[in-house]
């Protein structure tokens, strides 16, 4: 049976940046559920780019800090955003960890 990277999203974090956080995340995991390991850090976050743009219609170099994605909107005051700091300072570092992890 391959391992696919998903598995690294199968924790989840314990704070998010904003309410679309959680359901980008799933799609991630999906997403990610067709890419077998081993991955590099560095291949996963080029695949990450490009994952998070196709799911978003979003580039995380976007000069706002958050983004709205409709998809994403379950009711709440932020319900939709995306917050472009959490993924970058805190998401993304936290996968390539636990992906890097994987080869122990």
């Amino acid at each position: 049976m391959l391992k696919t990277v998903s598995v690294i999203f199968n924790e989840r974090p314990k704070s998010w940046g904003l309410r679309g956080d959680p359901y980008l995340w799933d799609e991630l995991e999906n997403y990610f559920q067709e890419v077998t390991y081993p991955c590099t850090g560095e291949a996963f976050a080029q695949r990450f780019k490009y994952a998070f743009e196709e799911l978003t219609g979003s580039s995380l170099g976007d000069l706002d800090k958050q983004i709205y994605c409709e998809k994403y909107s379950h009711g709440g005051m932020s319900s939709g955003h995306v917050c472009l700091e959490f993924w970058i300072e805190v998401a993304i570092p936290l996968l390539i960890e636990r992906l890097e992890g994987l080869a122990i």
